[in-house]
């Protein structure tokens, strides 16, 4: 049985800014390679040209201010 899967409150990938980012770096493909339907949201700032797929990964980039600070 395949899993809808939906990974949210990342800045991107492929980049590994901090841990949770490699963790889902990591589990995401995997969880790909093994059937599951995997869709990354994350920060359009980070993740300029990172396309709309990784290693099976669907990637949809979400509109943010370029500052963690208003």
């Amino acid at each position: 049985m395949s899993l809808k899967i939906a990974f949210m409150g990342i800045r991107g990938i492929p980049k590994g800014y901090s841990g949770f980012e490699t963790f889902v770096r990591e589990l995401a493909p995997r969880l790909a390679q093994r059937g599951h339907d995997v869709t990354v949201y994350g920060r359009s700032y980070h993740m300029e040209g990172a396309g709309d797929e990784y290693r099976g990964v669907r990637l949809v980039s979400l509109p943010t201010i370029r500052s963690k600070h208003l």
